[in-house]
């Protein structure tokens, strides 16, 4: 779970074997706002945190097939 001023968020990750090189991964994410304010900013904000959780799952795929190490990239 993150939590910033005004919101919070909590992601649960599954990945489920397909077979022996294929890997499923499911993911659901939720974000929850704390004021009118920040509700109203989150509907705004939902292409970002959609981009945001599309690298993190392309970053995970590069370190989980080749090993590459994306910890201090600049993005």
């Amino acid at each position: 779970m993150t939590a910033a001023p005004g919101m919070w968020s909590e992601e649960h990750d599954r990945l489920i074997a397909l077979g022996p090189r294929r890997t499923l991964w499911e993911n659901n994410s939720v974000y929850r706002f704390e004021s009118t304010v920040m509700s109203v900013l989150g509907r705004f904000l939902t292409r970002m945190f959609r981009k945001q959780s599309q690298q993190h799952l392309e970053d995970f795929k590069a370190f989980a097939e080749n090993g590459t190490d994306v910890r201090g990239s600049a993005r």
